[in-house]
């Protein structure tokens, strides 16, 4: 079996990770990465030995050998990586959001909607057990009909001063849970409103904290809590619940602890044992996944379970919830 030679483009923390798990697939040949910092890109020929170096990821795409890339960059500048991407007929791994923008966004769904290579965008969650098996009793009927949904994802502050002019707490951390309530109840968002407040951010210009509430066309109601100033020294990386209500039954999930716990000088500690955390030296968890199932399209020629059209209707909800924001009252899409 031939192997698949892949690109990476963005090597930053999630960068990173993409990396390391295309190294483990046998199926799988990384040949280069794409890293604008100088200083990082020189620590990347120790990490990653053998493989070709660029700053310009207009260089690697150049490369006719290299078949498939993953964009690993900030928010705003998704839109023309992908459109040369597809323009150099890679297949494409996008890390979400689609983009920052809502037009850049439908910019992005018009040349990847009919696209005949792979196109995803990188949803962890869909790749999360917890939120595939809602999914499947959901389809299977046993919760009946969904009545409402609570969702919370909360964070410390450590992320979003990361991000500071790339992104914002609606685009960046509240999309996870727009995709995958898309994709449970099945229908279009119609109507959103939402509050938010900036206090330890303000000065950055990003939210502290955004509650929305997103009504669908078939009256589902959902409520979403995001925050991402939770301090610093915080136990665990992400705190997030799902309380999902149906006709028929009811569906939790609280992820806060991650089923492990430490307690040592450091003070409390709950490491990810969800998303990418390391299993004999190797990145395993929802984001292995995720790109397992990227690279096994590629082999197959076949598309992804995450469509442009899915990622362009959570960016949507996004634009949605912005607008409510700053209008005060409710919006429809």
């Amino acid at each position: 079996m031939s192997t698949i030679k892949v690109g990476v483009i963005g090597v930053g923390q999630m960068g990173t990770y993409h990396a390391q798990i295309y190294q483990k697939l046998p199926q799988v040949e990384l040949v280069a990465l794409c890293e604008f910092n100088d200083t990082r890109r020189e620590q990347l020929k120790t990490e990653f030995p053998g493989v070709a170096l660029y700053k310009d990821y207009k260089d690697l795409l150049a490369d006719n050998s290299i078949e498939a890339v993953s964009i690993v960059l900030p928010d705003n500048l998704h839109r023309e990586a992908v459109e040369l991407a597809v323009k150099a007929n890679k297949h494409i791994l996008l890390e979400k959001p689609l983009a920052k923008e809502l037009e850049d966004g439908k910019a992005l769904y018009e040349i990847t909607k009919d696209y005949d290579k792979v196109f995803s965008t990188g949803f962890l969650l869909r790749f999360d057990p917890r939120f595939a098996m809602i999914k499947e009793r959901l389809d299977s009927g046993e919760l009946g009909d969904i009545i409402h949904c609570y969702v919370r994802r909360n964070s410390p502050i450590i992320g979003p001063r990361r991000y500071i002019g790339a992104s914002d707490l609606s685009m960046h951390v509240m999309i996870h849970d727009i995709d995958y309530l898309n994709w449970w109840i099945g229908c279009q968002p119609v109507k959103v409103f939402a509050k938010n407040r900036s206090v330890l951010l303000k000065e950055n210009g990003m939210n502290d904290v955004i509650y929305a509430i997103v009504t669908y066309e078939n009256g589902t109601v959902a409520c979403m809590e995001a925050c991402w100033t939770l301090p610093e020294n915080s136990p665990t990386i992400i705190d997030d619940k799902v309380e999902l209500v149906g006709t028929k039954g009811v569906a939790y999930v609280d992820s806060c602890d991650y089923g492990v716990r430490f307690v040592s000088e450091k003070g409390i500690e709950y490491p990810d044992s969800r998303h990418w955390y390391y299993v004999n030296g190797e990145v395993c968890g929802d984001l292995a996944e995720e790109v397992m199932a990227f690279v096994n399209n590629v082999a197959s020629n076949t598309k992804s379970i995450i469509t442009p059209k899915q990622s362009y209707d959570a960016l949507r909800v996004v634009d949605a919830i912005e607008r409510s924001i700053k209008e005060g009252k409710e919006v429809e899409l």
